[in-house]
C-alpha cells in the first residue's frame, strides 16, 4: 500500500489534520475553516485536472495561470464594457481559452515546439492580453455572474462542488474510456503508442484544449468568487498546480497518475498553507516551505521511476469505449453545473438598517494577554513593507503587550491575499489591518467585517465595508512627480515615461495623476507606461532602452519602492545623469544615496510608519471601546472610528535632502 501515492498521500493529509487538530483545537478543526481549505483549493484544483491529463501524456503547460486571467478578464470585460449577456461573455471567454489551448497543442504537437518553450511564451503573451483586457481591475460585476461562484448548497460555497464534480466526472473519463486510457500509453511509451495505431498528436492537442478549457472555467469561477476580474489572477498558479499533481502521483517521465491524486495533491498543499497561517507563519518561510514541498515530490518521484523502470501504471479499472467525444464530456461537465447552479443558494444582496436608540456606546475595556491583531500584506517580503511597515506594527503591538502577526503571499499576488484575509478570519482575532493593494481584494474585506473583525485598510484604499482607510492618495504622488519633471524640465521639449506594476489599482491612479498634471506641460508628451515587475533588473533594462528610443527622453518616473533603484542603475550605466531625471515613490537609503549622487531629483515618499501605527490603534480603540459613540449609528453600521484618514505625503528634493 506504501507504494500507492494515493494512499501515502491521503495518509500525510490525516496526519497534518491530526497534528492540527491538536496543535490548533479551537481554529483547524471546525466546519467553517474545513470548508474554508475546500473553497481554497477548489480553483487550482479544476486546473490541476487539465494538468494532471497532460502529466499523465508526458508533457505540461505553463500558461494555465494567465488563462485563468484571460478567462475571467474577457467575460468581465464583456459584461461591463460592451454590454454582452452573461452567459454569452462566459461562453466567449471560455472559447477564448479553448482557443489557447489549441494554439498550444497545435504547435506542440504538430510543429515539434518543446512543450516549456511553448507554454512559457504563451504565459507571457496571454498575460499581455489579460493586462489590457482588466487593466487596472474590472469592478461591480453583475449579481448573475457572482452568483457562479458566491452561491451556496449546503452551506458550502458553489466552487467546492464545481471542484468536486470535476474530478468525479474526469475521473470516470480516465479509467472507464479508451478515450482517456490512450493518454497513459503516450505517456508511457509515446512511439510504442503511435505504431499502436494512437494518434498521438490529435491527443495532445486534445490535451491542451482540455487543459485550457478547464483553466477558463477556473478562471470565471475565481472572478465570480473574488467579484472583480483582476490582470493578476493566476499569478503562480500553474507551478503550484504542478507540484500538486506531481504529489498526487503523475510523474515528470509521463505513463501515471490518477484525477483523484490531482485532488489530494491540492488538498494537501491548501492544508500546509492553512496551517502555516494558523501558526502564523511568515511569508518568507511559507515560500521555503512550498519550495522544500515541491523538491521532495520531484526527488520522491524520481526515486519511483528507478524502481518502476519506466513502465507506466495504468488504471485497475477496465477500460469501456463508451463512445463519447471530449466535446460530448465537456457538454455532461456543462449540464452538472447547471444543475450545480440552480440548486444553489445565492449570495446575500446588499441590506440596510434603522435604529432609534440614542444612548451612548461607552466603558473602555482592557486588553487581553492573549489579544492577536494580524497583518494581512501581499509582496510580504518586498523590503519596503518589511522596513516600515511591518516593523511598525511589530513595535506597535509590543508596546501595547498584545500579540501581532503578519501574514500574505510574499509576491503580489493578489488572489493570495484573499485567499489569506479568508484563512485568517476563521481564526477570529482581534482585528485586521490590510494592506490595501488592488479592489480584488474588497469581498474578502467585506467578508472580515461582515464576520464581526474589526477591520483597517491601509496604504491604498479599497472601497468596502471597511471600517476605516489610513494612507496617500496614489493619485497626488503621480500627480507631484508630473509637477516635479515639468519645474526640472524648465521649457525643454521632450518625453516622459512611467514604470510601476500594471493592473494594480493604487499604480493606476499614480499613473493618472502623472499624466494629468503633465497636460500642464505642453513642451512634454507622456510616453508610455511599462511593467517592471517590481523588479530592479527589469526597471533598469527598461530605463536604458528608453534612453536608446527616445534621444529626447527627459524623465522616467517609478511608483513602487523596486522601481527607482532600477532607474538610478539604468541612467548611470547610460551617463544620462543630470540629462534624464529620475523620480520615484519612496525614500530608501539607496534613493537617497542616488538623490545625493545627482541621479535622482525628486522623490514621494508616504508616512508609512504613520498610518500602520494610527490603523492598528484604531483597530485597538474599536475593540475596546475608547471612543464613546451613539448606539443609534452602531446599529445601523456606522462606525465610530474615522472613515478615511489621508496621513500625508513627504516631498523629498535636494535641498530638503540636506536638512535630513
Amino acid at each position: 500500500m506504501f507504494k500507492d501515492r494515493i494512499f501515502t498521500l491521503l495518509a500525510l493529509i490525516v496526519l497534518v489534520c491530526v497534528v492540527a487538530t491538536v496543535l490548533y483545537p479551537q481554529q483547524f478543526p471546525t466546519f467553517g475553516n474545513l470548508r474554508q481549505i475546500l473553497l481554497n483549493v477548489s480553483i487550482e484544483t479544476i486546473v490541476a485536472v487539465g494538468m494532471m491529463v497532460l502529466m499523465i501524456a508526458g508533457v505540461f503547460d505553463l500558461s494555465v495561470g494567465s488563462v485563468v486571467a484571460l478567462s475571467g478578464g474577457l467575460a468581465a470585460y464583456l459584461m461591463m464594457n460592451a454590454g454582452v449577456a452573461m452567459p454569452l461573455a462566459v461562453l466567449v471567454a471560455l472559447a477564448a481559452s479553448l482557443a489557447v489551448g489549441w494554439v498550444n497543442g497545435y504547435f506542440i504537437a504538430r510543429v515539434g515546439i518543446n512543450p516549456l518553450i511553448q507554454t512559457l511564451a504563451t504565459m507571457g503573451m496571454v498575460r499581455g492580453l489579460a493586462l489590457m483586457i482588466a487593466g487596472a481591475g474590472i469592478q461591480n460585476l453583475p449579481y448573475e455572474f457572482i452568483y457562479i461562484g458566491q452561491s451556496k448548497f449546503l452551506s458550502v460555497q458553489s466552487p467546492v462542488w464545481w471542484m468536486l464534480g470535476t474530478v468525479a466526472l474526469f475521473h470516470f473519463l480516465s479509467t472507464r474510456t479508451v478515450f482517456f486510457r490512450r493518454y497513459y500509453y503516450i505517456g508511457g511509451n509515446e512511439k510504442a503508442a503511435d505504431l499502436s495505431g494512437i494518434r498521438v498528436s490529435r491527443m495532445k492537442l486534445y490535451g491542451f484544449v482540455l487543459s485550457a478549457f478547464l483553466a477558463g472555467v477556473a478562471g470565471i469561477l475565481l472572478a465570480s468568487r473574488i467579484g472583480a476580474a483582476i490582470s493578476s489572477m493566476g499569478k503562480g498558479m500553474e507551478l503550484r498546480v504542478i507540484t500538486a499533481v506531481i504529489l498526487g502521483g503523475a510523474s515528470l517521465a509521463g505513463g501515471q497518475g490518477r484525477i483523484v491524486g490531482a485532488l489530494l495533491g491540492t488538498v494537501f498543499m491548501g492544508l500546509i498553507s492553512n496551517v502555516m497561517v494558523l501558526a502564523r507563519v511568515s511569508g518568507y518561510w511559507q515560500e521555503i516551505i512550498l519550495g522544500a514541498i515541491l523538491v521532495a515530490a520531484i526527488w520522491f518521484d524520481i526515486e519511483l521511476q528507478k524502481r518502476a523502470k519506466g513502465k507506466p501504471v495504468l488504471p485497475k479499472e477496465p477500460a469501456k469505449k463508451v463512445g463519447a467525444t471530449l466535446p460530448v464530456w465537456i457538454g455532461v461537465l456543462g449540464v452538472f453545473c447547471s444543475f450545480c447552479l440552480s440548486a444553489c443558494e445565492g449570495p446575500p444582496r446588499d441590506q440596510t438598517a434603522a435604529a432609534t436608540d440614542i444612548s451612548l456606546n461607552t466603558g473602555i475595556t482592557e486588553a487581553s494577554p492573549d489579544e492577536e491583531y494580524v497583518m494581512v500584506t501581499t509582496a510580504a517580503s518586498l523590503p519596503l513593507y518589511v522596513t516600515h511597515d511591518q516593523a511598525a506594527f511589530k513595535a506597535w503591538g509590543k508596546a501595547r503587550g498584545v500579540k501581532v502577526s503578519i501574514v500574505g503571499p510574499s509576491d503580489w499576488d493578489i488572489p493570495g491575499q484573499v485567499e489569506a484575509i479568508e484563512q485568517v478570519i476563521a481564526t477570529r482575532p482581534a482585528g485586521m489591518l490590510i494592506n490595501g493593494t488592488d479592489l480584488g481584494i474588497a469581498g474578502a474585506i467585506n467578508k472580515a467585517v461582515e464576520a464581526g473583525i474589526p477591520t483597517v485598510v491601509y496604504d491604498s484604499d479599497v472601497p468596502s465595508k471597511r471600517h476605516c482607510f489610513l494612507g496617500s492618495d496614489w493619485y497626488t504622488m503621480g500627480y507631484k512627480q508630473g509637477e516635479a519633471v515639468g519645474r526640472l524640465a524648465s521649457g525643454r521639449k521632450g518625453r516622459v515615461a512611467a514604470v510601476g506594476i500594471l493592473g494594480m489599482q493604487n499604480q493606476e491612479d499614480g499613473f493618472r495623476g502623472l499624466q494629468d498634471a503633465l497636460k500642464k506641460f505642453p513642451n512634454l508628451t507622456f510616453v508610455d507606461k511599462f511593467e517592471t515587475h517590481n523588479t530592479i533588473e527589469e526597471t533598469a533594462r527598461i530605463t536604458t532602452d528608453l534612453i536608446n528610443t527616445y534621444p529626447d527622453l527627459v524623465a522616467v518616473c517609478g511608483f513602487t519602492s523596486e522601481t527607482g533603484p532600477g532607474i538610478g542603475l539604468g541612467i548611470k550605466e547610460m551617463n544620462r545623469a543630470g540629462k534624464v531625471f529620475g523620480t520615484n515613490v519612496d525614500a530608501s537609503a539607496v534613493l537617497l544615496k542616488l538623490m545625493r549622487e545627482g541621479v535622482i531629483q525628486y522623490l514621494v515618499d508616504q508616512k508609512r510608519e504613520t498610518f500602520v501605527w494610527y490603523g492598528a490603534q484604531f483597530l485597538y480603540d474599536k475593540v475596546h471601546n475608547v471612543n464613546a459613540f451613539p448606539n443609534r449609528y452602531l446599529k445601523a453600521g456606522v462606525d465610530a472610528l474615522p472613515y478615511q484618514v489621508n496621513t500625508g505625503i513627504v516631498e523629498i528634493t535636494p535641498e530638503l535632502l540636506k536638512k535630513l
